[in-house]
């Protein structure tokens, strides 16, 4: 009932059942391998009791199986049991490697299936769960505590479940031999072994709590020194990361060290206390009545209970050090189940209840009518009332200060997030939730900072196309479109040029046209552009914008905007401020209809930024 009710116990069950099923019958397979082990180890005692019975002079009882075929003298019978009992050693020694490689391979197949699972979760949740969370924490608790909960909770529980068997067996065996001797020792040891329990778990799951914690802070620190170099570099504030680091890791030093310690300590402890009591229970009582005559009929007993000590001692180094770290992981387990347990809560392409993408096409225009939003957890509302209606195939323009709600918005036009009232629509008709794949899947999305893969070019355009499926004519015609597929061609490998992580081996303008090819190639039937020209200069930004033109054609372009001349020759101008359209039309009729608008275009830089 205890275990049943323990928290702990609760969350490894929870653990075990997100585990496919093949992978929870493997598991059954390591028992009879164990058994088979802990039988050959059952056999080297039971010889070693018979080798030393003879040699102290004892009766050959039971017989040797098959005795009959050697000399019946006690020199050949006990070479007869040395040359088994080293056999046995041997087939005993490969039984106990054979079982820890198949015990390392399941370990290492069910961190597969946790950290697949975590991936898949996490890649599952909605939009908001990304800019709720940082990204360091994120991936910090898919791998980290995935490959944590792997090592200390997963292998120590294989490990636990296969040494039961030989100590039950042993046990059993010793028992047989020594009769009430080795109760008493096994009792006392128990009993041993139960106190520094009690002492140490307390101590052990603060140490793994504070453990995690601090390891989130150091890695934090690392990814956020590695994601800000260029400033890192140009501030020399190299001193400023390695002092957060260094004061991290100090804070943490201690809880990792004692975290890894403890578990050992009931092994440490229980070695020499099981010595103290063999030695107590088989010499002393001979010493203190004078017996010593005696001493060399004990041999037998002092020799199997020696020997079951040594066969005992993995298999209980593996028991205590299972329960042990089991009793500490509750924090690791409860860290990883929050994204192995999390339920699937956006559909995708691939989900049955999706309609094809083809269905979800526009027609005639996409609206927003009367959307109002708030984020998760906030009571302000960040879009008040915004309706638009954009015609296929045209051109607009979203512009307002920072903050405004500009980008909030292209948000809400690619169903990234749902409106808290009001509606998505195409042709008049509500996009619903089961509807938002597919109509995502009709959307592009450049931004002004480019994430690219640690890939070569073509992957990079062809985002999330497996390499034999990738239109390579299509991706050339994508890299044509975005005035970047010269410079490819003078690249000594060309479109399978690797450009290294986050595409550092390109300059900023090489990366955003990389990014725009990503979205011609898709033929998308809405392209946001949200700042994605920024990087350009003004010559490359007309030629990108004329390919634009042309894609304008068969897509609905919205842009966000960062220079005057994208948004001179957009359709239609909406003017954000707090959240708010706060006005809209064409260039002209909005510069006479907004004091704000008309004060923006006066500027006399061309390319002064809005």
């Amino acid at each position: 009932m205890a275990i049943a009710s323990s928290k702990t116990y609760r969350l490894l069950v929870s653990l075990f059942q997100a585990l496919p099923k093949r992978r929870r019958r493997s598991l059954l397979r390591l028992f009879p391998l164990a058994i088979t082990s802990a039988i050959s180890d059952v056999i080297v005692v039971t010889l070693i009791s018979r080798i030393f019975t003879l040699f102290a002079g004892g009766a050959n009882s039971p017989s040797i199986p098959f005795g009959n075929a050697i000399a019946n003298n006690q020199n050949s019978k006990i070479l007869l049991l040395v040359v088994i009992y080293i056999c046995m050693n041997w087939v005993a020694a490969f039984l106990k490697l054979f079982l820890r490689s198949q015990q390392l391979k399941t370990k290492a197949l069910i961190w597969k299936d946790l950290s697949s699972l975590a991936l898949k979760n996490t890649l599952s949740s909605p939009y908001e769960f990304f800019i709720s969370q940082k990204k360091s924490d994120i991936s910090t608790t898919a791998l980290v505590i995935i490959e944590r909960v792997s090592n200390i909770v997963v292998l120590p529980l294989l490990e636990l479940s296969s040494a039961i068997f030989p100590i039950i067996f042993i046990s059993f065996t010793v028992l047989a031999i020594t009769r009430l001797a080795s109760i008493y020792i096994i009792i006392s040891m128990l009993m041993c072994y139960l106190f520094i329990m009690i002492v140490i778990t307390p101590f052990l799951r603060f140490a793994s709590s504070q453990r995690i914690n601090l390891e989130k802070l150091t890695n934090n620190v690392f990814t956020e020194s590695m994601r800000t170099i260029i400033d890192v570099h140009l501030t020399s504030s190299e001193n400023y990361f390695e002092k957060k680091y260094s004061d991290s890791g100090k804070k943490a030093i201690p809880y990792i060290w004692k975290s890894q310690l403890l578990p050992e300590a009931p092994k440490a402890l229980l070695e020499p206390f099981a010595i103290t009591l063999i030695f107590s229970v088989g010499l002393i009582p001979i010493l203190q009545n004078d017996a010593s005559s005696k001493i060399l009929d004990i041999l037998p007993f002092l020799a199997t209970l020696a020997l079951a000590s040594l066969k005992l001692t993995p298999p209980l180094q593996a028991l205590f050090r299972g329960i042990t770290s089991l009793r500490s992981s509750k924090p690791d387990l409860e860290e990883a189940l929050k994204l192995i347990q999390v339920k699937k809560q956006r559909l995708t392409i691939s989900s049955k209840e999706v309609p094809s993408p083809k269905g979800m096409e526009p027609k005639k225009y996409i609206r927003l009518n009367k959307v109002n939003y708030k984020y998760p957890k906030s009571d302000d509302l960040v879009l008040k009332n915004v309706s638009m209606t954009i015609p296929i195939g045209s051109r607009i323009a979203l512009v307002g200060k920072t903050g405004s709600g500009k980008t909030t918005t292209a948000n809400q036009l690619l169903g990234l997030l749902r409106p808290t009232s009001g509606s998505l629509q195409i042709d008049g008709v509500d996009v619903t939730e089961t509807e938002v794949p597919a109509w995502q899947a009709c959307c592009s999305y450049v931004p002004q900072s480019i994430n690219l893969l640690n890939s070569n070019i073509l992957e990079n355009v062809a985002y999330g196309v497996n390499n034999e499926e990738i239109n390579i004519d299509r991706a050339w015609d994508s890299l044509q479109a975005a005035q970047i597929a010269d410079l490819i061609c003078q690249m000594p490998e060309g479109i399978y040029t690797e450009i290294g992580e986050n595409g550092i081996k390109l300059s900023g303008g090489q990366r955003q046209r990389i990014a725009i090819a990503r979205a011609f190639y898709r033929k998308s039937k809405l392209l946001i552009l949200d700042e994605a020209t920024s990087s350009l200069d003004n010559n490359t930004e007309a030629q990108v914008m004329d390919s634009i033109e042309i894609i304008g054609r068969r897509s609905t372009i919205i842009i966000i905007a960062h220079r005057i001349s994208t948004v001179m020759e957009s359709d239609c101008i909406y003017e954000f401020e707090n959240g708010r359209i706060k006005a809209s039309g064409g260039f002209d009729s909005l510069r006479e209809s907004s004091t704000s608008f008309r004060e923006m275009t006066n500027y006399k830089q061309y390319n002064e930024s809005i």
